[in-house]
């Protein structure tokens, strides 16, 4: 399959809209979807960079290397360049972020169910927290603060720090509240409004040893994808997202080969 119709198929096979249509109209078919893109381009390379340069990866660029000296056409190549090179950025930052999180996992008590109940206690309290008993809580608070007799000291810090910690879940119930306020305000008039799940009862009643088993794999889980999207305010994500050694090895590996021949006078 030649390059321009490899490129042709991906967007006809995309959510792209290539023609309008009315209501009851029969879905167009990949082949007239093709024909219809073919028609476009044929009539304004520019034009169809415009609308469709979003869908397109870097290989089809080349398919446009012959409009060159062509102003319009080299505008809007400029700006789907901007657009892959920003997917390009946020996928490696994630890529990066990712790679931070599976060392962190590994060779740090970053992700411990302790560590993470302090970061986010009131994501903690809607998983776990609720569910466990008065004896199961005793527990959990003897076991962070170790297994010695505390001194006084210890004793003064230990309920220093539970307040804060207690403050702070106190905090984000309130900052949730809000939240939640104004988005049952946006959605009075919304018949889907009724089927909102209260965010803060992930299951209903007394779970069972399997659902808390499978609510502690879902409080990590959510967890991660917000260290993923980088919302850990303490944590120093600069110090991750511009560092290559975060990068996967082998994909760096390739990328510094490509940059030492692309170097080399041949």
């Amino acid at each position: 399959m030649a390059a321009g119709m490899a490129m042709l198929c991906r967007i006809a096979g995309s959510d792209a809209v290539v023609k309008s249509q009315q209501r009851g109209e029969p879905d167009l078919t990949v082949d007239a979807k093709v024909a219809i893109l073919q028609e476009i381009l044929d009539r304004g390379p520019a034009s169809f960079l415009m609308r469709f340069g979003r869908y397109l990866v870097e290989d089809d660029l080349g398919n446009f290397a012959h409009l060159k000296g062509d102003y319009e056409t080299e505008f809007r190549l400029k700006e789907v360049k901007n657009i892959l090179d920003s997917k390009k950025k946020k996928t490696g930052i994630r890529n990066r972020r990712y790679e931070c999180l599976q060392r962190l996992m590994k060779d740090s008590d970053y992700f411990s169910e302790e560590n993470m109940r302090k970061r986010s206690p009131l994501l903690y309290e809607q998983y776990i927290g609720q569910y466990l008993t008065e004896e199961e809580k005793l527990e959990r608070d003897r076991a962070a603060m170790g297994q010695h007799d505390p001194c006084l000291s210890e004793l003064l810090m230990n309920r220093q720090e539970k307040e804060m910690d207690d403050w702070y879940l106190e905090y984000q119930r309130d900052q949730e509240a809000c939240v939640e306020e104004e988005d049952d305000s946006d959605l009075e008039s919304n018949d889907s409004s009724n089927d909102k799940v209260e965010s803060g009862s992930p299951i209903k009643g007394c779970p069972t040893e399997q659902e808390k088993l499978m609510l502690h794999e879902e409080f990590l889980s959510v967890m991660q994808d917000k260290f993923i999207r980088g919302e850990e305010e303490e944590f120093d994500y600069s110090a991750v997202d511009t560092n290559n050694e975060y990068d996967d090895l082998t994909i760096r590996g390739r990328d510094e080969e490509e940059q030492y021949f692309d170097s080399e006078d041949i």
